[in-house]
């Protein structure tokens, strides 16, 4: 089993130079399991434990599966900002994380459209980014903006 912790470690002690660890965050209901608060517990322990060895954080891809939320887009909407927060707010947490990136402005241009492995059971599009695909802002965005003010004061 990959555990970053040992990879890190290893990668350390041979003198690579490396100052942050990218953080892939396609977050969502990527199975049929709903973890809810669980996930984020677990997501806390493992940036405890890098942050603890020293290196800084990135997040490097954000968007939100929606494959589990309702039809009802207003619902969906809300739900993907509720996950994006939770998410944030945990994450912006740690004062070592120093970038956001999203994967994708607008929906009609997500990878999310077109990954046959996690598509919505009612075949509607997913909603998974900051803006909608005629580029109108959702909730998303509202939320990524909430968190990032929320956010303890970064140095430097």
């Amino acid at each position: 089993t990959f555990h970053v912790r040992d990879f890190l470690d290893n990668v350390k002690k041979r003198g690579t130079p490396i100052n942050a660890l990218g953080l892939q965050s396609h977050i969502g209901s990527w199975d049929e399991t709903d973890k809810g608060r669980s996930d984020l517990v677990e997501w806390r322990k493992f940036l405890d434990e890098v942050s603890g060895m020293g290196y800084d954080l990135l997040i490097t891809e954000l968007d939100v599966n929606d494959r589990r939320l309702p039809a009802d887009i207003a619902k969906r909407d809300a739900g993907v900002a509720a996950a994006t927060r939770d998410f944030l707010d945990v994450t912006l947490a740690y004062p070592r994380l120093r970038d956001i990136l999203v994967w994708g402005l607008a929906d009609n241009i997500s990878w999310l459209q077109t990954w046959d492995e996690a598509p919505r059971k009612d075949k509607l599009p997913m909603r998974p980014t900051p803006f909608d695909a005629q580029l109108k802002a959702k909730p998303m965005k509202q939320a990524i903006i909430d968190a990032i003010k929320a956010a303890p004061a970064r140095q430097g």
